[in-house]
């Protein structure tokens, strides 16, 4: 807005100057002009997100400026320190200004109709309209100009100006529309080749009397556009990095009970059918221990669900490191039962197993008001499949459960084995 009210100014002041001779191509009128389309090509090309790193904006800014000095060699060529009194100059920068012009309404109209913040997409349609309009009247403003003087013309100029105010003063609501996803995602990527594609055309068109300058503004414009396309390629390298590791931490997390620190119902369900299947197809044995704390609602009524949550930590823990193994799985498999998957593990093994789980909990010392040797205690219940046998996991479940129940009947503090054949599973 400086920028053209600043030429807009030098016209006034040359009106009232009088100038003798017609100059069709004003010099600082034409220069102010110019600098006025520089900080529109930083605004339809640069991302808003702040999120994006110094380096781009920085690229992007230089990639404008280029634009401008490009622009700056080619018309300034033509004219002498007084400007031109040539109409063909005037029409040549016309042309130059008006291409300019389009490039930008257009580069505008795209980030409208891919934004999706309604801070953006208003900025960006009210920038459009003003664009649109600062193209066609001024084009044809330029072009009547030439041939006559009319002072009415110069609101073709100024009107564009004046209904920009209207719109920023008026436009609040907000749009209904929905921007496509994936013009969004278009328009985004395509953000990095705006500026590069502006300066590439610049300098091919300043190549047609400055080689060597257009030939430099056009490499340029390949190793910016170069150089952005390697930190968006960079940045969602480390997003995808980012993600597979967030994933990967969500999995684990997932298969993770939330109060004890040890596999869930989740984990446990999906280890056993795949032990299962592995067993069955190498005919290796895989014993299941069923876990149950003994009286856990007595001590939940007497010490509190604080005391009883607790407990339940420390249960978790010490049967996770009397199962030392990393092929077995320990797992939390509701409220107060708890259990251990033991691949390549026969009967005998399993007792063995039950035995050092039994004891690891007793040896805890945690105080149970209910229980006579007034610490807490565990029943086991486990059962083998052996490989061999047509059977399924929930059977072997089963087993290992009508076990537990055996151990309880027996007193509780003990270990049961049941085959499945015995439990009729």
């Amino acid at each position: 807005m400086l920028f053209s009210a600043t030429s807009a100014s030098l016209d006034i002041f040359t009106e009232i100057a009088h100038t003798p001779v017609l100059n069709h191509v004003p010099r600082l009128q034409i220069f102010f002009s110019m600098l006025y389309e520089v900080p529109l090509l930083v605004a339809v090309s640069i991302e808003s997100d702040r999120r994006i790193l110094g380096i781009p904006r920085a690229i992007h800014a230089l990639l404008s400026i280029s634009i401008g000095v490009v622009l700056y060699l080619e018309i300034f060529d033509l004219l002498t320190a007084r400007g031109s009194h040539n109409p063909a100059d005037a029409l040549l920068v016309i042309r130059l200004f008006d291409g300019m012009d389009l490039y930008l309404a257009v580069a505008a109209t795209i980030r409208w109709l891919g934004t999706s913040q309604f801070q953006e997409r208003r900025f960006y349609w009210i920038l459009s309209i003003f664009l649109w309009m600062n193209t066609i009247l001024p084009a044809i403003h330029n072009r009547i100009l030439i041939r006559h003087d009319y002072i009415f013309l110069d609101l073709l100029v100024s009107a564009p100006y004046a209904f920009l105010l209207v719109l920023v003063l008026t436009v609040q609501q907000r749009s209904t529309r929905t921007p496509m996803p994936a013009l969004v995602r278009a328009v985004r990527v395509g953000s990095p080749i705006f500026l590069a594609a502006a300066l590439t055309l610049v300098g091919m068109f300043e190549s047609r009397t400055h080689f060597y300058i257009g030939l430099a503004a056009t490499l340029l414009a390949i190793l910016a556009y170069g150089t952005l396309n390697i930190f968006v390629q960079s940045r969602g390298l480390e997003a995808e990095a980012s993600l597979l590791a967030l994933k990967s931490a969500l999995e684990k997390l997932v298969d993770v009970d939330g109060l004890t620190g040890i596999a869930n119902r989740r984990a446990f369900d999906r280890t056993l059918e795949r032990e299962f299947a592995a067993a069955r197809r190498t005919k290796q044995p895989l014993s299941l221990l069923m876990i149950d704390v003994d009286y856990f609602k007595e001590l939940n009524d007497t010490k509190g669900h604080l005391a009883g949550d607790e407990y339940l930590v420390r249960i978790a823990g010490a049967l996770r490191m009397a199962v030392p193994r990393v092929t077995d799985l320990v797992a939390r498999y509701g409220g107060e039962e708890f259990s251990a998957i033991l691949p390549l593990t026969d009967s005998a093994g399993a007792a063995k197993v039950a035995e050092t789980l039994r004891l690891s909990i007793s040896n805890l010392g945690l105080s149970h008001p209910v229980m006579p040797a007034g610490s807490v205690t565990i029943s086991i219940g486990f059962s083998t499949f052996d490989g061999s046998a047509e059977s399924s996991p929930v059977a072997l479940a089963e087993a290992a459960d009508r076990a537990l129940y055996e151990a309880k009947c027996r007193g509780r503090n003990c270990s049961v084995y049941l085959s499945m054949e015995d439990a009729g599973v």
